[in-house]
């Protein structure tokens, strides 16, 4: 019952999410292959998470050559792939996958590559913490290859790296990964101390930090390594005794509950089977029930108008069949007529459908035309004006692609208008700590192509100025759009919480071409704009209906 394909893919993505937390992995890729066709269709202009991705699904199940041949795909397929972020998080994709199955000399590769980029990656306030915690992570998972190849020493800092990093960001789990190598490490090397040392340390994070089993079984066994270790062989067959019976619990646990799930998911598509089979019954009975009484009237209304057409045949016979010829030449005059005045308005909506469709797809063609040109010129001042005029050409062509794709030809919707022109401007801008903001409260408010041409071109100007001079470099802010209206009129207000205007800009505001046309587009809407300073910027248009 979803209003649109953007929840719809919502409500797939939290569904797979629930089927992977039950271990239903069969059905979970079923609905990630649902997602993946449904995907491309997506409306909004705002970042959708897609959920746990198809390479971990395989991942966890244990099919790790093809999870890594998914994650390539998925990293080749990615708009990202210049992020530096990113291609790290693919290289240690990999490298965790290999490690996984003891391919050592490959993982190292994969983390050393991500190390390198990492280490590129400048630190900021903001990112501090977590691009920290994230070099410790890669340094872990390489420690862990390096103890997996037999080189012990230069796995151990690493190692340590991690633990380091993972406390700092609250990340017990990781932390205590680690300690359990470096516990195994020490032993390796014959520092028994050292190791009871990580030993006791990764015991008190999983009485206080983890609750989880699978930490619980790899510690037992660990801490039964110590205990062989320095001779308490006692002990240390009682904890593999525990991890046995904890380990087969666990199992069962898990089949029981996979058996669960396929009785419960039987269970859930026999119902839905028969409520859609009810469903469909009902209907039938409906369609029958309704043509019975369709056909009960229309026999009654035969009866009723054969007895009038038989007392008119015996009161003048000769007059009834005249006119009755009469008026069957005159319906089929008319039926001819109506038939071609239905044919010509089609026609006519087809070409008026066509002319929009065709001024959008020239627009397009000069924008294209345009972005190529704004590649090859190297003035950055010259580069600028024809990004500008790329973008209000756009805003043009968005006019003339609403008018084509609804069945009312000549008007558009002002609240629909202005979310799309919003997000579309929101997408042409280069990436940024901005916000865009958007309270549309409109009703079926609809603007003419007169109108809607130089109050999108009005609004583009707006919000690039906004993106262009509210915010300098690395500043981070907000854009509001805001629409409310009236019976006789309707107030746009673009505001920003940036730096404001200059000092000076009642003294040079019509000197600039933007300025210039926003005043002339705002006459040519017979409209009134009110600047304000205060907090940032503001400019309220307030336009009277048509």
């Amino acid at each position: 019952h979803t209003t649109n394909i953007n929840d719809s893919l919502r409500c797939l993505v939290k569904l797979k999410s629930l089927f992977l937390k039950i271990k239903n992995y069969n059905k979970a890729l079923e609905l990630h292959h649902l997602i993946e066709s449904k995907w491309p269709y997506r409306t909004t202009k705002e970042e959708l998470y897609s959920g746990v991705s198809k390479s971990s699904i395989f991942f966890q199940i244990g099919l790790v050559e093809r999870a890594i041949r998914e994650r390539r795909k998925e990293y080749n397929n990615q708009a990202s792939q210049h992020d530096s972020t990113a291609k790290a998080s693919y290289y240690n994709d990999i490298g965790v996958f290999y490690n996984s199955i003891k391919n050592s000399d490959s993982a190292k590769v994969y983390f050393l590559r991500a190390k390198k980029i990492l280490a590129q990656i400048r630190l900021t306030k903001s990112n501090a913490v977590g691009m920290q915690f994230f070099r410790g992570l890669v340094d872990g998972n390489l420690g862990l290859a390096y103890y997996n190849s037999g080189e012990i020493k230069p796995a151990i800092p690493l190692l340590q790296n991690d633990v380091y990093y993972s406390l700092k960001a609250g990340n017990y789990g990781s932390a205590l990964s680690s300690y359990l190598i470096l516990v195994q490490s020490e032993l390796d090397l014959e520092n028994i101390a050292l190791a009871r040392t990580y030993l006791d340390t990764a015991q008190e994070l999983l009485t206080y930090h983890i609750s989880e089993l699978k930490p619980k079984l790899k510690f037992l066994l660990v801490q039964a390594a110590y205990l062989n270790k320095i001779g308490n062989y006692k002990t240390a067959n009682e904890n593999y005794q525990r991890y046995a019976d904890l380990n087969e619990k666990a199992i069962n646990l898990e089949n029981e509950q996979r058996m669960q799930n396929e009785k419960m998911s039987m269970s859930v598509d026999q119902k839905e089977s028969e409520l859609a089979q009810r469903d469909n019954m009902f209907e039938q009975i409906q369609l029958k029930e309704a043509k019975q009484r369709s056909l009960k009237a229309y026999l009654l209304a035969g009866s009723l108008v054969m007895a009038l057409i038989i007392a008119f045949l015996l009161i003048n016979n000769y007059n009834s069949k005249k006119r009755e010829e009469q008026l069957f030449a005159k319906n089929q005059q008319i039926g001819s007529q109506k038939f071609m005045i239905e044919q010509s308005l089609k026609e006519k909506d087809a070409l008026i459908k066509e002319i929009h469709h065709r001024v959008k797809n020239n627009l397009q063609i000069i924008t294209s035309m345009l972005s190529l040109q704004i590649a090859k010129v190297e003035d950055e001042k010259t580069s600028a004006i024809l990004r500008d005029a790329k973008q209000r050409i756009s805003s043009i062509a968005l006019t003339h692609q609403m008018l084509y794709q609804k069945e009312n030809l000549s008007t558009v919707n002002l609240g629909e208008y202005l979310e799309r022109l919003s997000r579309q401007v929101e997408m042409i801008m280069p990436p940024s700590g901005i916000e865009l903001v958007t309270t549309i409260q409109s009703g079926e408010s609809r603007l003419t192509i007169d109108n809607a041409v130089p109050l999108g071109l009005l609004v583009n100007e707006l919000l690039t100025n906004a993106y262009k001079h509210a915010f300098p470099e690395g500043i981070r802010g907000r854009i509001t759009v805001t629409l409310s209206e009236t019976e006789r009129a309707f107030t746009l207000c673009v505001s920003d919480n940036g730096i404001g205007l200059p000092e000076n800009f009642a003294d040079v505001e019509r000197k600039t071409l933007g300025m210039e046309l926003i005043y002339i587009l705002a006459e040519q809407l017979d409209s009134s704009l009110i600047i304000e300073n205060a907090s940032g910027s503001s400019f309220k248009l307030n336009v009277k209906k048509m």
